[in-house]
């Protein structure tokens, strides 16, 4: 009987520690540490070398650390287009602060940086997405804040995205009049 009691008592001892184990090693997986190298304002390195990893055609053409390097300068900007991804959100969110929208339009941002980042940081001979495009995005983007219409938008680009990197339509369609028509400047 005491055996019996000491084998139920071990029993329940060995499931708590085992229970205990599991909580703490999803723990672990699930706080993983950043790269070092990697800014902690953008998406995880491992899911752009993910996608890296995944076109052969252009891993053929431009490795891994300018392909990187590219995501970063679409997150952060450049000297040459100083407003990255980052920045833009930052200011579409700041500006729809009291808006019940504010957190649908940061996800669905952070989902279309993804799209467009992934494209766009290609070798220029293998991508889909060029600058220009982003360019017009975003002017767009912003431009959404004054006619109120940032989330049909979002939605909008996101759906140009999709269909210009699953082939639907061409690249040349994407110009800033797809998205408002560009006052003229008076001279």
């Amino acid at each position: 009987m005491i055996n019996n009691k000491l084998s139920k008592y071990n029993n329940h001892a060995i499931f708590y520690i085992f229970t205990i184990i599991i909580f703490v090693l999803s723990g672990c997986a699930i706080n993983k540490p950043q790269d070092p190298n990697w800014p902690n304002e953008l998406p995880p390195r491992a899911y752009f070398l993910d996608h890296y990893q995944q076109d052969i055609t252009n891993k053929n053409i431009q490795n891994q650390e300018e392909y990187l390097n590219w995501i970063v300068r679409f997150y952060k900007g450049s000297d040459l287009y100083p407003n990255g991804w980052n920045n833009i959100t930052q200011d579409i969110v700041l500006k729809l602060n009291d808006s019940p929208s504010v957190d649908d339009v940061k996800v669905k941002l952070d989902q279309l940086g993804l799209l467009i980042s992934e494209e766009w940081a290609k070798n220029n001979k293998t991508r889909t997405i060029n600058s220009l495009h982003v360019s017009i995005w975003g002017n767009a983007l912003l431009k959404s804040l004054e006619q109120n219409e940032t989330l049909q938008l979002i939605d909008r680009v996101a759906s140009d995205v999709d269909d210009l990197l699953s082939k639907k339509i061409p690249a040349e369609i994407i110009v800033a009049d797809r998205y408002y028509v560009q006052d003229e400047e008076i001279l």
